[in-house]
């Protein structure tokens, strides 16, 4: 009896449809030239967001903040490096971001925040009123960076409708709704407008 349900289980198991994940690829083009640095995002998946322990790094190294845009899931802890040999104060006035302050440091220190709302986080420097980046805190998993190429993969969609979305600071919307099917890849290319 035991042998017949060991056999009727793994039967079942073997049979199981196997879950597909397709990537989404493509290049995005703002006023006709590749959007280096432009976030390609998907919004709308049947999962529920799940809570990330994530932790990125933002440093600070020749009076720049590096990387410049940065892209993560929401829940995610920023550690803000300085490797400069001058002192930074690190503050976001985004109140998704809960306008957070993280006080001057000095050389090879760091300061964490944890940022738990979806949203653009602007992040400047007290001290150096020309350095700034952007962090863009996202509910979904599924998100790329372009390259200086305009190119992007974005990994492990499952199937589903989306919305896909591009990023880049002072863009006009770019929105289009994508089907993932579970037989295949997508190639998606984006175009924009400033």
């Amino acid at each position: 009896m035991i042998a017949l349900l060991a056999a009727l289980s793994a039967g079942l198991i073997l049979g199981a449809a196997p879950s597909r994940a397709a990537t989404v690829a493509g290049t995005v083009l703002i006023d006709g030239r590749p959007a280096g640095d432009a976030i390609v995002y998907l919004e709308g998946s049947d999962r529920a967001p799940t809570p990330t322990t994530n932790h990125a790094v933002m440093d600070q190294r020749n009076l720049m903040f590096q990387p410049r845009v940065l892209p993560v899931l929401r829940g995610t802890t920023i550690e803000f490096t300085n490797s400069d040999d001058i002192q930074h104060n690190v503050f976001s006035p985004s109140a998704s971001a809960g306008k957070f302050d993280l006080g001057a440091y000095g050389p090879g220190a760091a300061r964490s925040v944890t940022l738990d709302e979806p949203g653009e986080v602007v992040v400047l420097c007290n001290i150096h009123m020309e350095m700034e980046a952007r962090i863009l805190v996202l509910n979904e998993p599924y998100f790329a960076q372009a390259a200086a190429d305009g190119t992007y993969r974005i990994a492990a969609v499952p199937p589903g409708r989306y919305t896909a979305r591009v990023w880049q600071d002072g863009l006009l919307p770019v929105v289009r709704t994508v089907d993932i099917a579970d037989d295949g890849d997508v190639v998606l290319n984006l175009e924009g407008s400033r």
